[in-house]
């Protein structure tokens, strides 16, 4: 039996209506479209990011390093870090992990980050990072992003492994994506050992039918140590995910996943159109 943690009180918004037409991009924000208010209304405010206007979370945090960057102050620099590295996006904070890091993406490789760090340096612990498949923008039905678990649980996703543990899954829910004018809030809703396969390559996410065969795949997955938390057993094809993916040096033909649903858009520009 899977095992199922039980989450009080949510709100499931979708996109109303099917379109025909998939744009690369976001669109301008849907009416109607309603999102989550969880209790990180607090780190949203402290960003200065309005629903109905983005002011730039980009601050003057740190002092002009990727490494003495952090989301905890609740604002990213971007324009240092971009001085610094160009491939850089993003930045992803998991509350009660270690992973507080930028998100890249090379034009160079889809693995580039693979074997170098933040600052494109080789470097065999790699860096958190998406493939070309994915828009930088957050736009897409499911965002993967890459990072190593390293030898010995030592590398920059290996605390992802702690979301394996009921207790932990339970007690800590969301993950934070800070973009240059935003800041999106994820509900952490499932994660579980799968085979080492390439994600984007096994599901095609512009079309609604590889995005509902990727969650067909999720909701059927019948291992006993899979966890899904009680009250998201609804995600459809119009919401918006990130996986983060992960694996062990000793056990490479197997990945840890964990999945988060979108639940709020603090600029409000995440949008997009999906083909049928």
């Amino acid at each position: 039996m899977i095992c199922r943690i039980k989450k009080a009180g949510f709100m499931l918004f979708l996109l109303l209506g099917m379109v025909s037409v998939y744009i690369s991009g976001c669109a301008p924000t849907l009416a109607d479209k309603e999102t989550d208010k969880t209790d990180n209304e607090g780190k949203i405010a402290q960003t200065g990011v309005e629903q109905d206007g983005a002011e730039s979370v980009a601050g003057n945090s740190g002092n002009g390093s990727i490494e003495s960057e952090s989301a905890d102050d609740a604002e990213i620099n971007f324009a240092v870090l971009q001085e610094e590295n160009p491939d850089i996006f993003a930045w992803l904070q998991i509350p009660g992990t270690s992973i507080d890091c930028p998100v890249l993406q090379s034009e160079q490789a889809d693995d580039f980050y693979e074997t170098h760090n933040a600052y494109g340096e080789e470097d065999t612990t790699g860096a958190a990072y998406t493939e070309l498949a994915n828009l930088t923008n957050m736009c897409d039905f499911n965002t993967v992003i890459h990072g190593k678990a390293g030898k010995d649980g030592n590398g920059l996703f290996a605390d992802l492994y702690r979301f394996s543990n009921p207790d932990f899954f339970e007690n800590h829910e969301y993950a934070y994506i800070y973009l240059d004018g935003n800041l999106l809030t994820y509900e952490i809703f499932a994660a579980y050992e799968r085979e080492n396969t390439s994600l984007i390559r096994t599901y095609d996410f512009t079309y609604i039918s590889g995005c509902q065969k990727f969650l067909d795949d999720l909701y059927g997955n019948r291992d006993m140590s899979m966890k899904i938390r009680e009250g998201w057993e609804n995600v459809s094809p119009y919401n918006y995910v990130i996986t983060l993916t992960t694996q062990r040096e000793e056990n490479i033909d197997k990945q840890f996943v964990v999945i988060a649903v979108l639940t709020n858009d603090a600029a409000g520009t995440i949008d997009r159109m999906v083909i049928e």
